[in-house]
């Protein structure tokens, strides 16, 4: 096996030159203007490298954040009430005729118990789960939707009816339980 020794210099200058560039070429190249965007100066500063993809997400993550402020100063009537996992609710959910919806035969009044919480920006829901007429229905609504107009809270931990504290972020055991238990609606 034949080997060829390098200097250290020369071993150095083979590293640093891309394999399209020849050594004389890259005597001639000003660093600032390399065409690779991982390519780092040997001497100077050392910049973070800062990927378009991250830069994206992270700016996604702010648009996302001011939408949900604007929101919730737009919609007291829902974001005023602290809903919690146990806790009974009441919302008013436009099924018909859209957002500019006036008339009052438009809007459904959905009551349930929260069995869980999603809190992810844009995306944040929360489980509601009721019997009516005598059918276990479980809903998720998304309430930065614009089709939500109230959220009331009916009672505070409904499910053990102020007993004790609800130590469970999800509560889908209630699933398999008597549908007594967490019956909101009267019919």
């Amino acid at each position: 096996m034949l080997r060829t020794a390098f200097t250290a210099s020369a071993r150095r200058t083979a590293l640093s030159v891309p394999r399209s560039f020849s050594t004389a070429a890259a005597a001639d190249l000003d660093e600032n203007l390399m065409p690779f965007v991982h390519y780092r100066p040997r001497n100077g500063e050392n910049p973070k490298f800062k990927s378009p993809r991250k830069r994206a997400s992270k700016l996604f993550y702010e648009i996302n954040k001011e939408v949900t402020e604007q929101l919730k100063e737009a919609k007291p009537a829902v974001f005023d009430a602290h809903v919690e996992v146990g806790d009974s609710v009441e919302l008013q959910i436009i099924t018909e005729g859209g957002v500019a919806s006036t008339k009052p035969s438009d809007v459904e009044k959905v009551r349930g118990v929260v069995i869980g919480m999603a809190s992810r920006g844009l995306a944040t829901s929360i489980h509601i789960r009721d019997v009516v007429y005598g059918e276990p229905v479980e809903r998720k609504i998304h309430i930065y939707s614009p089709l939500v107009k109230t959220m009331t809270v009916l009672e505070k931990n409904f499910i053990y009816k102020g007993r004790r504290k609800v130590k469970k972020a999800k509560l889908y055991h209630l699933r398999g339980r008597n549908p007594t238990e967490y019956r909101v609606t009267k019919w």
